[in-house]
């Protein structure tokens, strides 16, 4: 395994990550993704150039046994994308859930990409730096230089390493030479890892071979090409799934796509059936769905189209009115309200299947991470059910005046232990919040959640 981390976000690892990812992967070579952290689309990306699914590790939503068994189920070489800069993780005064303990639990050499503009010794004492500021400085086995400016400032860059008894340079990338991402506020746009095509991902594979030395890093990684180094067996995959499974409707498409992989892992492995279907295109719901999963993405970029497609807004006003169970999160709450205004005070109605209108803002509502106490028994779990998770946003929602059909069933707090006044709506058979719960590595959570579908 490997771990990409950078000196700061903007360092460039997500790109590099991606150019390693099609360049091994051209190679022939096996490359199983990891995000640390949070995020959702980064991992997307991942997904799309290694072709395969990219899982998050995060030490503040689960634990040190999850993540281990996780990266121990992959074939191949694990790539693991850091999170912001090496030491940064949810508190300042700690390295707790950055990307240094990631690699310090899983053991995991680190690469450490820095930007190299204009420096040349002092690029030594930047690296130094993060070799000797804490014990999982010691992780660093290699340092990749983004923007180089020429072959000349490589030399240099590898003789100042070298001089300073410093892990060695692995990669040199001139200014603009890596294929540029869709931006979006989030940091990326999902829709452009969806619209990768062929030609773009060879591009990627192109810069790697170019610029990485691609055996040096496999090297470091631990992976032998001439007995192309196995999986090691895992434990995560320890729930029976029932005879008889549930079958749970997760909205996919460009406005619905913010999903932990371990989440619906751990779904299928307690007994659902996962039918994909997409709000956007498709004009009716899957049939004979049991429950529906709606996850975060960008709605108020297809608002128009959503309120457009009245065949799938009916089609899921009838599953609920019949008592189907629904469950959404961040894009998927603003679906289920009544309206979403966007940036530029054009309103377009949704689901209306609770009573709150969205609106979206021109800055960020909500950063962080939290950690959410269910007050009331839901679908999802029982009253004292503890579940951490994220909350990323730049839209607000506010009640329907004189409407009292719902509850809120969320006490939720932020990793400083400070309450934030997050709801978690729930009615009789929808809970709909903005956090992001992780649940992967609970399997009783999933277990009673397929059981409370299969109850209704």
């Amino acid at each position: 395994m490997i771990v990409i981390a950078g000196t700061n976000s903007g360092a460039g690892k997500t790109s590099i990550c991606l150019a390693l990812a099609a360049g091994l992967r051209a190679m022939g070579v096996a490359v199983s993704p990891f995000k640390v952290g949070p995020d959702y689309l980064d991992p997307m990306y991942l997904t799309k150039l290694s072709d395969r699914s990219c899982y998050n590790l995060d030490l503040w939503m689960s634990d040190k046994t999850h993540i281990e068994q996780l990266v121990a189920q992959r074939h191949g070489v694990a790539l693991i994308e850091g999170v912001m800069g090496y030491y940064d993780g949810c508190m300042a005064d700690s390295s707790f859930a950055s990307t240094a303990h990631v690699a310090q639990v899983l053991n995991s050499p680190v690469i450490l990409v820095c930007q190299a503009k204009a420096m040349a010794r002092s690029f030594a004492a930047l690296v130094k730096g993060y070799c000797s500021f804490e014990q999982a400085g010691q992780n660093i086995s290699g340092v990749i230089a983004n923007g180089c400016s020429s072959e000349r400032h490589k030399k240099i860059l590898e003789k100042a390493l070298k001089s300073a008894h410093l892990p060695p340079l692995v990669g040199a990338i001139p200014k603009g030479s890596l294929p540029t991402l869709k931006s979006r506020h989030l940091g990326l746009s999902s829709v452009g890892a969806s619209q990768m095509n062929k030609d773009e991902i060879e591009n990627w594979a192109q810069a790697a071979r170019e610029f990485l030395q691609l055996d040096e890093i496999l090297r470091l990684a631990g992976y032998d090409r001439k007995t192309h180094h196995q999986t090691l067996p895992g434990t995560a995959k320890n729930i029976i799934s029932p005879q008889k499974k549930v079958r749970l409707g997760i909205a996919l498409d460009d406005a619905f796509n913010f999903y932990y992989q371990a989440n619906l892992d751990i779904l299928e492995m307690a007994g659902a059936q996962l039918v994909f279907f997409s709000p956007l295109k498709d004009d009716h719901l899957p049939p004979n769905l049991d429950a529906i999963y709606l996850g975060g993405g960008y709605p108020e970029l297809w608002a128009k189209e959503l309120a457009q497609n009245q065949g799938m807004v009916e089609s899921i006003r009838t599953h609920a009115a019949l008592g189907g169970k629904i469950y959404a999160e961040c894009g998927g709450l603003m679906y289920l309200c009544q309206q979403i205004e966007t940036v530029d005070n054009k309103t377009y109605p949704m689901l209306g299947l609770i009573p709150f209108n969205a609106r979206m803002l021109r800055t960020r509502k909500r950063l962080g991470y939290v950690e959410v106490k269910f007050l009331k028994d839901t679908f999802l779990g029982e009253k004292d059910l503890t579940l951490r998770g994220h909350e990323f946003h730049y839209s607000e929602i506010e009640p329907v005046h004189g409407n009292s059909r719902w509850i809120n069933v969320f006490a939720v707090k932020n990793a400083a232990g400070q309450k934030l006044y997050t709801l978690g709506i729930y009615t009789k058979n929808i809970l709909a919040s903005y956090v992001h719960l992780y649940f992967g590595h609970k399997p009783e959570v999933a277990k009673y959640f397929v059981q409370k579908i299969k109850e209704c």
